[in-house]
């Protein structure tokens, strides 16, 4: 009883946007015995707070430590993403397997976002920083790539103070597809039927926008049935 009672739990910070991917990366450190600390970012994004919605059941469902919501203004009105006058693309304006970027991108926003992780990491103690980066979405997305990954972790142990072992970035998607993403999450028991991708901020998903279609396909491709509500 004394021996288990003086353990430490080792912690891990979860980067999480409410999505399958990040749900899912977080569930992989859940199964691997870490205590979660999800960590979201309010950036102006149109989903805002259907995201804030969806993270609050997500972290009961994963029984989370806690969960802490940043806001930062940098982003509004840069992107498609978050510009109300902008508007999403949609249907057949969407290339699922565009090469080059989107107008929903978001100037440097998963460097920013990790960074924010990482200072929270730092004043946790955490060892780990997961997020939900994969293959699919790094065919535009650059930020999604393992050398982001890898860059990034070269630069922590420079990052951190002198006493502070620096956490590390741990994107366990980073070379799937959204079709071994959806059979990953139902593997490990992710609560994927929780989850939130559109881009917008309906009573539903909306079904059409490149982050909806990207997950329909998923699904679709995985052969599982979607547990999704579509407008």
């Amino acid at each position: 009883m004394g021996d288990d009672r003086m353990k430490i739990a080792k912690k891990a910070v979860c980067l999480c946007s409410g999505g399958m991917d990040s749900t899912t990366a977080a569930t992989i450190a859940k199964r691997a015995g870490y205590e979660l600390y999800l960590f979201h970012v309010n950036y102006g994004q149109k989903a805002e707070k259907k995201e804030l919605e969806v993270i609050s059941k997500l972290k009961e469902a994963l029984g989370a430590a806690d969960l802490v919501s940043v806001d930062i203004d940098l982003f509004r009105n840069l992107s498609a993403l978050t510009s109300a006058e902008a508007a999403i693309p949609t249907g057949d304006q969407v290339d699922l397997n565009a090469k080059a970027t989107p107008p929903t991108w978001v100037q440097c926003r998963n460097l920013v976002f990790v960074s924010l992780a990482a200072a929270y990491a730092e004043h946790l103690g955490a060892e780990r920083i997961y997020v939900g980066f994969n293959a699919e979405e790094a065919q535009s997305y650059p930020d999604n790539r393992p050398e982001f990954v890898e860059r990034f972790n070269f630069l922590l142990p420079k990052a951190v103070a002198s006493f502070s072992k620096p956490p590390v970035i741990d994107a366990p998607l980073v070379n799937m597809f959204k079709r071994e993403i959806v059979k990953t999450g139902v593997e490990v028991g992710a609560p994927l039927e929780l989850t939130w991708s559109c881009y917008l901020n309906g009573e539903k998903q909306c079904g059409t926008c490149e982050s909806c279609q990207h997950r329909k396909r998923g699904f679709k491709e995985a052969g599982v049935a979607d547990p999704t509500k579509y407008a």
